[in-house]
């Protein structure tokens, strides 16, 4: 008997590869997501103790205060 391959070849348009490729990179970016968001910083408005409008800020010049 002789060996008999058989082969079936799908063609694809080229926006359906556009399509899929577009997809590719949404999945391969959403892997590296959690590495590219910014880390959550910590804000207190005003002193911790209220509103910034009744705690307004006051800076004390202990030592002098000096412009650079």
């Amino acid at each position: 008997m002789s060996n008999r391959t058989i082969t079936h070849e799908v063609k694809l348009e080229k926006s359906v590869k556009i399509i899929i490729g577009i997809f590719a990179i949404g999945v391969f970016l959403n892997v590296f997501s959690p590495l590219l968001e910014p880390t959550s910083a910590l804000a207190v408005k005003g002193d911790g103790l209220g509103d910034s409008s009744t705690n307004p800020l006051y800076i004390a010049c202990v030592m002098g205060c000096y412009s650079y």
